[in-house]
């Protein structure tokens, strides 16, 4: 033990008793205080020092403080882990695995008996897992309680060896009508232990000083005026009822005063539960009773301030539950602020017990520090009033008091709450630890303060009220443990003669009231009558008690003492602890207490479990062999109330278990009863009937039993006995989740759900397959030579491309060679003739390039070679790219084609750009030739160029920056000038910051080559004199026709200031630029080849996943579902997504309904959204590998390589590439040479280091392997690609699509499987139910006499346990009664729908123009869940069948209106065509909704308020329509949308009707009218009715659909306007302003007579209230505050379907503002309060800021690099010859894209970084 067990040292007793309860199970009887705890703490640690395997010591209490406390103490004495458990930490709720965390994770656990009972019940818990089982308070093991429940379900059947250690606790075993010997004997049959204590009156053990205080009786008081007030005029409310029964006893009790107090407590109580009540429900008569509570409560409240004036401050705040925080029901007492009155002035209207109260508290008035009082009362109620009494004392203002209550029982109209706030455990736990800091010295209890609670500084306890039970009194003793304390009973004085005094010990009872050591009550105090004679009474009252009674209590104590010591005796026992009965064995005990039936001492539950003992032993429990649960007669109830509970119900009803009896005479046994119970429709067992039991518990209790029992063989409850209502699989991420150790006070990390949007993840980017070598090709290369430069010969499919631009006159060709050959007939798609200049407006049609197959054939490494650097080069004339290659990866390869078009071209290949040489000719001086050609430049890193003009006049040494500047008209003289650090021309350019050069004092072209380092090709001056320049243009062709490009308004562009430094890029010379052999138009043709690779790659990944998973959708289909909006190009699969959702959801639906026929609609539901969640979807994609061909990223110049992974891109075009020039040198002149000075600084370093060499090595670029995709992405696409399938191949091909992707199983390969399925299961249900009918007639048959009769109903009871219950429809001999006994019940009491008539399914059918083979269907889709019919099941699960199908129908036709919705208006347009409100109009206008069939007379009402309220909204229009000065006249122009609601007219509509079903129907009539959800619901089963009836036939329900439901949004829906519903609106709204912390607030109207608005709500921004409206519900209460809010800004309501959604630029200005600052009023609500902006603001300012010092460091890097190159170059240039081109082209071809060879090594050092 630790430390702090040296304030607990065992005394000798305890260490004795410890010793006797090791031997054997013990309970220990000690007085309270006296350390009973100590010895269940040594036996604990005794225990857990020798424990085996897995098992844990468990500590029962009744109540959470006591369990809170017990905790403490055994984890302050013990070295043991601790852990403590109550029913309000939802342990209920764990499964056996959390259990068994907690096993492992404790060694004691301390919890009340209810939540082991349960664990154990439900099988999550093991007895077996106890070795020590200890019972605090354990006198309350009897009858019904935990205790004895625990005993008798699972001690007394438990493996005597797997038993735990039986410990017990109790200060008495005593009851009421109890002997001692009965007493002990049933705790110890109970508990299966011996009673044993230990003598402590020697002096061991204080007790405080017992006394009894007599007080006379009180006269019989008149009633109040108060009260004869609240009778007259609130008779009728509850509340006032409850307080008129308890008035009398309060009168008697407590006085006139008191009873005054309680009715002003019980009127504020009242207007409390007003103010925090839920609307009236839709019960029959409740809106009236609701509304004339509140008129009672106004009568109550007016006689309360006009009577009650003089008692307390009439302020309401001021009294309890006048806090309008619904958390804190009640202030403390003490708070109360009352008008404090001498006692003189009271004690007139108090009780003479009230007064003697007082008188003993003011004998501590002298010492009011050393006060400690508990006052013990038998009510709730005169523990509140005492201490309003104690507060109006003026001479008790040194009492500090509050009340310590418990739980109360819940009743009907009980308005009583905990006087502090919280929960009870915590306003118990504030009192008492005021109580032991000193802050409160008077606390009036409860019972719930006599047991275990410890109080150390009582010191003087007061029984006001008399205790019923020697334990009672036992306990309530036991609360003063200070030293000196006092004890004291109070009794009334009765007229007292020897004869009728027995005769007690004087010790007992103290009258001698001037006794000095003991507080005294003056003479004075002691009240008389009129005449000054003491009062006394003739009769004492019943509930007070009386001194004879005291007596009786403390005489049966000392009597159980006296036979403990004689049982003890008897048996030979002479130690100090004194067994009772151990003479009986234990056995013996229990047995003779189960057979004393006719004890007048047991109770009732003793009784019916001592008839059950012998009478019913076979089945009376169930046990689930895998988890060991039980089912029990006194469990079975319980499990059938939580099971219905968790039954899918709606507002409308509130579903339970109806158990019917009936009354059986049988000679010989008296009158026996039979239960029968009826489950709703929707249960999994509609009815049973139980066994004749001689009272209705046990026939409750049996009928409970065999249906709990079935519902399990079932699966309705699952092993652990709770109710199904998920899934048995476990979700993909349970699935995939870690076990993180059980700890209930430690908060677990959240995790991202498993395809959330925020949760990304990098995945590799699919190449497709006809760009990857072949596996053959592969092994020839690595069975080949030695040689890794050696490739071996490979096949190449070849194809031949003709491309061209609209601006061209002739198309290219060109030859596209690919590793393996390209799915047959593919055709590329681009956008090309959008740049057709001669369309306007522009054409946005497709151009589809297909590829003409020209064969295979095979290439050898030189021929791969050639290619490949024909390839490169052309990618640098196009695209500005410069390609190195890996010849054993590359996929395709680029090729020109003979002029034929039959194959390649090699001899063109070779030569097309080998003469490299640069434009200049000797002796040349007429360059006009170059004029309309391309050239390769240079000066500006080999960009292709087209020659505008030769500028004769200037030669490289003229000063060309002046005039391009005269050719822009730009003055010179005006131009800043340079910077000082600037140097003249010729000289060093000085950095303006790191690693950039200025522009504005370069003036010669022979200057830029030295800042170029370009300085090496140019000639001397006596060359390059004369030689004219050439004004170029820079070819910059488009790229992306991928999708159409966007259109720009022509507005003028703003002008820019002239360039006035060097202009770089505008001209060349002869002497840096190399004549190009294509043309123009060849370059704008080979422009199309980066899109024609992108959309071919697109378009074969698409192919691989159709062909991969035999996808019925069209490959462009495809294209489209696995293209994400980020890819921005001209599909994306967002709309087929959408699409895809609602056919998922259709799938998923048919195959649960079809596969689980008994599950009902919740675990329907449930299944449903693990399969359609996104956590399910992202695992089937990735699963399926999807996400490496999902197409996210945009298209970009600088990731175009050609297709395949052999290809990557150089850091830039080496200079050898661009031209080759005669002027090289290969070193510098000499310092003060003719030419340009080298640059000083050039060489920092030295240029032989290795850094140097390092960086002279450029590492080819290769395209990015990897990409961040979100995983919502990845779960989309699955459902992008059911839409596909469904849009292309129709409802078979996406169940196809379903089936490869892993959403269905592979079974289900038709519809029609699915229809063969469920008519099998409805054949073989029916054929069973048959079977049962013909065996009840057999037995009913055979039955001799009525017992024979009623042995045969049990026994076909039992067989209908074992079959399967009616869903449909049963024939017409199994439905019809049997002739003879009455065996299966009527509850025809409870049924108030009724049958469907023949006219009636006639008039349905012809409605939805569909017959019936199956009227039972038809009846099932009618029969709400609340029906007792057992004939017919609910119609949800039908309701959940054509809910799915009704969204397909619906999704399907918006995703086909014309123009396009975007996935956001499909969404907010279905959202409105499939709302129940819109669905119950079109039910009541086809009269559909008559034939309901419920037994609720809740829905009957609901129904006919809603017929009534669309019939005045009908006639209203009609009114409206024909009298149009009524309401708003139409204008000519535009008419904005008027948002239909219960305080607005109604908007405009169409006027043509389709039938005249729907004439006078106002437009929007759904947002005007709300349904009830049964009208909705109905609609959608009668929908899934037609489908399950035709065997699954889509068709015949979209025949239904276009009949019912498409005429009415054709007229109401599609045509015309369609407004939003105000909080979607005010959402858009409020996001198009620009704040996007827009939210709703939910409360209670603080005006507790506030009737018909009871919830308030609040549109915030940022947290800030900026729009407030009432409702009668919560959904209400939002909708009207959005359309506040919508009106007060002028909102207007645009169209779903093509209207703006946030129409904020529609708002008008606020007419407070000035006209130079035009604000609206949603300006004016939300620029106070928004920040969003400023936060974009600072965000965005973040984000330019990071992006910027990442390009900053960037610059640097490569100014470092680009410098570091240079100086190798530098370095170097002195040792490198001139090489051939071949030897450039030759090197560029590396083994792999790392490879650094000498000759790529020498390019780069000749070359120009990019």
């Amino acid at each position: 033990m630790n430390e702090q067990t040296t304030a607990l040292t065992p005394r000798d007793y305890q260490l004795a008793l410890f010793e006797r309860a090791l031997r054997s199970n013990s309970i220990v009887m000690l007085e309270t205080g006296a350390g009973k705890t100590l010895v269940a703490v040594l036996l604990i640690e005794w225990f857990a020092q020798r424990a085996q395997g897995r098992t844990v010591r468990v500590f029962l209490s009744n109540t959470v403080a006591l369990v809170r406390q017990q905790a403490r103490v055994i984890a302050a004495n013990t070295e043991q882990r601790v852990l403590e458990y109550v029913g309000a930490m939802g342990v209920d709720d764990w499964d056996a695995a959390a259990w068994a965390r907690t096993w492992q994770r404790a060694d004691v656990l301390v919890m009340t008996p209810q939540v082991l009972l349960n664990a154990l019940r439900g099988g999550r818990a093991q007895l077996a897992n106890i070795d020590l089982l200890v019972f605090d308070e354990a006198h309350h093991a009897r009858g019904s309680h935990p205790y004895a429940l625990l005993m008798r379900e699972f001690y007394d059947h438990a493996d005597p060896a797997s038993r735990p250690h039986i410990f017990g606790m109790t200060a008495s075993p005593l009851a009421a009508r109890q002997s001692a010997e009965a007493a002990v004997g049933q705790l110890q049959a109970s508990l299966d232990a011996s009673v044993c204590t230990v003598d402590l009156t020697a002096g061991a053990q204080a007790s405080p000083t017992a006394m009894c205080c007599e007080y006379v009786l009180p006269p019989a008081y008149a009633a109040t005026p108060l009260t004869a007030a609240l009778a007259a005029d609130c008779a009728g409310a509850r509340v006032v009822e409850r307080g008129l029964r308890t008035v009398p006893t309060v009168l008697a009790l407590l006085g006139p005063m008191a009873a005054d107090l309680m009715w002003h407590y019980y009127v504020q109580q009242w207007r409390r539960a007003a103010a925090i009540r839920p609307p009236p429900g839709s019960a029959p008569g409740a809106a009236e009773e609701a509304l004339q509570d509140i008129v009672w409560l106004k009568r109550a409240l007016e006689i309360d301030r006009t009577h009650g004036g003089e008692l307390l401050d009439p302020a309401p705040d001021t009294l309890p539950g006048a806090d309008t925080d619904a958390m804190h029901p009640v202030l403390p007492l003490r708070a109360l602020g009352p008008r404090c009155r001498p006692w003189a002035e009271l004690r007139a209207r108090l009780s003479p017990q009230v007064n003697r109260l007082i008188g003993i508290l003011l004998q501590w008035r002298e010492r009011p520090s050393e006060l400690r009082a508990i006052v013990f009362v038998a009510r709730r109620i005169t523990a509140v009033l005492l201490t309003l009494v104690v507060s109006l004392v003026a001479e008790l203002d040194f009492v500090r008091a509050d009340v310590l209550l418990g739980a109360a029982q819940k009743q009907s109209g009980t308005i009583d709450r905990p006087i502090r706030g919280g929960s009870v455990r915590t306003a118990s736990q504030l009192t008492l630890a005021d109580f032991a800091d000193g802050r409160l010295n008077v606390v009036f209890a409860t019972q719930v303060a006599e047991e275990g609670v410890d109080i150390q500084p009582c010191n003087l306890v007061i029984r006001f009220d008399m205790p019923r039970t020697a334990t009672s009194l036992i306990q309530s003793r036991g609360r003063a443990r200070m030293a000196d304390s006092q004890f004291i009973v109070m009794v009334p004085r009765v007229d007292a003669s020897a004869e009728s005094q027995p005769e007690v010990p004087d010790s007992l009872i103290n009258r001698d009231e001037s006794a000095e050591s003991q507080p005294t009550v003056p003479e004075d105090l002691l009240e008389r009558d009129a005449d000054g004679r003491v009062l006394d009474a003739d009769m004492l009252p019943e509930h007070r008690g009386s001194y004879t009674d005291y007596l009786k209590l403390v005489h049966l104590e000392e009597c159980l003492r006296d036979w403990c010591r004689a049982e003890s005796a008897a048996a030979g026992d002479t130690g100090p602890v004194i067994v009772a009965g151990s003479r009986a064995h234990h056995e013996y005990g229990r047995l003779h207490y189960r057979l004393r039936v006719d004890n007048d001492d047991a109770d009732a539950d003793t009784l019916d479990e001592a008839w059950l003992e012998h009478g019913d032993r076979q089945g009376r429990i169930y046990t689930v062999t895998a988890t060991q649960a039980r089912i029990t007669y006194m469990s079975a109830v319980p499990i059938l109330h939580t099971y219905v509970q968790h039954l899918p119900q709606d507002a409308l009803c509130r579903l339970q278990p109806i158990f019917d009896f009936e009354q059986e005479p049988k000679p010989g046994h008296g009158v026996l009863f039979r239960c029968c119970v009826t489950l709703p429709s929707n249960a999994g067992v509609r009815r049973v009937a139980g066994p004749l039991m001689p009272n209705k518990k046990l026939a409750k209790q049996a009928a409970a039993y065999r249906t709990a029992k079935k519902l399990h063989q079932l699966g309705a409850i699952d092993d652990n006995l709770a109710p199904v209502v998920v899934s048995d699989e476990p979700a993909p991420e349970e699935a995939a989740a870690e076990d993180v150790a059980f700890d209930d006070s430690a908060p677990r990390p959240r995790r991202k759900p498993k395809g959330a949007r925020s949760s990304t993840e990098s995945y590799e980017i699919a190449v497709p397959q006809c760009f990857v070598p072949s596996e053959a090709a592969k092994e020839a290369e690595e069975d080949g030579e030695a040689d890794e430069a050696q490739v071996a010969p490979r096949t190449w499919h070849l194809y031949l491309l003709s491309l061209k631009h609209p601006s061209t006159d002739a198309p290219s060709r060109i030859i596209f060679a690919s590793a393996r050959q390209l799915p047959a007939d593919i055709a590329v798609p681009l956008y090309i003739n959008q740049f057709d200049p001669q369309i306007q407006p522009r054409d946005s049609s497709t151009t589809a390039l297909q590829p003409e197959y020209l064969g295979a054939q095979t290439l050898d490494a030189a021929q791969l070679d050639t290619l490949a650097q024909f390839s490169s080069k052309l990618f640098a004339r196009i695209m500005h790219m410069m390609l190195s290659w890996n010849p054993r990866e590359i996929g395709s390869l680029l090729a020109p084609a003979r002029a034929d078009g039959s194959g390649i071209d090699f001899e063109f290949a070779h030569t097309c750009f080998a003469d490299r040489n640069i434009a200049y000719r000797e002796g040349k001086t007429d360059y006009s030739d170059l004029v309309g050609t391309l050239v390769m430049d240079a000066l500006d890193h080999g960009h292709v160029k087209i020659v505008k003009e030769v500028c004769t006049s200037l030669d490289i040494y003229s000063d060309l920056r002046t005039y391009h500047a005269e050719m822009m008209g730009v003055d010179l003289a005006n131009v800043p000038a340079a910077p000082a650090s600037v140097e003249a021309d010729g000289q060093q350019v000085q950095k303006k910051r790191k690693g950039s050069k200025t522009k504005q004092t370069v003036k010669t072209m022979a200057n830029w080559t030295d800042i170029k380092r370009l300085n090496r090709l140019r000639p001397t001056r006596q060359v390059a004199a004369g030689v004219p320049l050439l004004r170029v243009q820079t070819i910059s062709p488009t790229f992306n026709y991928l999708n159409l490009a966007p259109q720009h308004a022509d507005a003028p562009e703003p002008p820019s200031e002239p360039k006035v430094g060097y202009p770089d890029g505008l001209y060349t010379s002869p002497f840096f630029c190399a004549r190009e052999p294509l043309q123009p138009d060849a370059i704008a043709n080979l422009s199309l080849l980066p899109a024609f690779f992108t959309r071919l790659g697109q378009l074969l990944l698409a192919h691989e996943v159709q062909s991969k998973l035999a996808l019925p959708a069209q490959l462009h289909s495809v294209r489209e579902a696995i293209t994400s909006s980020s890819a921005n190009t001209d599909l994306s699969y967002e709309r087929l997504e959408t699409l895809g959702d609602s056919v998922l959801k259709y799938i998923a639906t048919v195959m649960l309904f079809v596969a689980y026929p008994d599950a009902h609609e919740g675990i329907l539901t449930s299944r449903r959204g693990r399969i359609i969640c996104n956590a399910n979807l992202f695992t089937l994609s990735t699963r399926l590998k999807l996400p490496p061909h999902i197409i996210s990223l945009v298209f970009a110049k600088r990731d175009v390589r050609l297709p395949g992974a052999g290809w990557s891109r150089m850091p830039f075009i080496p200079a050898k590439w661009i031209c080759i020039s005669p002027f090289f040198k290969t070193s510098m002149p000499a310092e003060g040479a003719e030419t340009d000075a080298e640059p000083a600084g050039a060489l920092d370093q030295d240029p032989k280091s290795e850094e140097s060499k390092q960086r002279s090595s450029v590492e080819p670029i290769p395209l990015s392997t990897t990409r961040i995709l979100s995983e919502k992405t990845v779960a989309d696409v699955i459902e992008s690609l059911l839409g596909a399938s469904v849009r292309d191949a129709g409802i078979d091909g996406a169940l196809a699509a379903a089936r490869a992707l892993g959403v269905v199983d592979s079974a289900w390969t038709s519809w029609a499987a699915f229809a063969r399925v469920w008519r099998s299961a409805v054949a073989t249900r029916k054929r069973k139910m048959a079977q049962l009918s013909t065996m009840r007639s057999e037995a009913i048959a055979g039955a001799g006499s009525a017992d024979d009769s009623a042995d045969a109903n049990d026994l076909l009871q039992e067989m209908q346990l074992d079959q399967a219950d009616v869903l449909f429809n049963l024939d017409a001999e199994a439905a019809a009664p049997a002739p003879g006994p009455e065996l299966f019940f009527q509850v025809s009491q409870h049924v108030t729908g009724t049958a469907l008539s023949d006219a009636a399914a006639r008039q349905i059918e012809a409605t939805l123009g569909y017959t019936f083979s199956d009227r039972a269907v038809l009846v099932e889709a009618l029969t709400h869940c609340s029906s007792l019919d057992v004939t017919s099941s609910s119609y949800q699960r039908l309701e959940f069948l054509g809910d799915a199908l009704l969204d397909f129908f619906l999704t399907q036709r918006y995703y086909n209106h014309e123009p396009a919705l975007s996935p956001h208006r499909i969404t907010l347009v279905k959202h409105i065509a499939a709302s129940n409100d819109l669905f119950a109009i079109i039910l009541v206008c086809h009269g559909l909704q008559r034939h309901i069939r419920h037994s609720s007379p809740i829905i009957r009402d609901v129904i006919r308020d809603y017929e009534l309220r669309l019939s005045h909204a009908r006639r209203l229009w009609k009114e409206r329509q024909s009298h149009p000065d009524m309401g708003n006249d139409d204008d000519d122009g535009p008419e904005p949308v008027e948002r239909p609601s219960k305080s607005r007219k109604l908007g405009a509509g169409a006027k043509d009707h389709c039938t005249d079903l729907y004439a006078d129907l106002p437009p929007e009539a759904w947002n005007a009218v709300r349904a009830p959800k049964v009208l909705g619901d109905v609609l959608e089963s009668l929908v899934g009715a037609v489908f399950v009836d035709s065997g699954m036939d889509h068709e015949a329900v979209r025949g239904v659909y276009e009949r019912v439901l498409s005429p009415f949004l054709d007229r109401f829906v599609d045509s015309g306007k369609l407004s939003l519903h105000p909080v979607i609106q005010t959402l858009l709204v409020c996001q198009g302003w620009g704040c996007d912390m827009i939210s709703w607030e939910s409360g209670t109207d603080p005006n507790p007579l506030e009737f018909t608005n009871r919830y308030i709500s609040h549109v915030t921004a940022h947290g800030q209230r900026i729009s407030t409206a009432a409702g009668v519900s919560p959904r209400d209460a939002k909708h009207n505050a959005s359309e506040a809010l919508l009106t007060m800004i002028g909102a207007s309501a645009p169209n779903a379907l093509d209207g703006d959604l946030s129409a904020v630029h529609d708002l008008a200005a606020d007419q407070e503002t000035t006209m130079a600052n035009q604000e609206t009023k949603l300006d004016k609500l939300l620029k106070p309060v928004c920040t969003c902006a400023e936060r974009r603001r600072v965000e965005g300012e973040q984000r330019a800021a990071a992006e910027e010092e990442k390009r900053r460091l960037e610059e640097e890097d490569q100014l470092r690099e680009e410098e570091a190159l240079l100086q190798a170059v530098a370095s170097d240039a002195d040792a490198v010859e001139a090489d051939s081109v071949m030897d450039c082209d030759t090197a560029m071809a590396s083994k792999v894209p790392s490879a650094k060879d000498s000759a790529m090594d020498e390019d780069i050092e000749e070359g120009e970084v990019v």
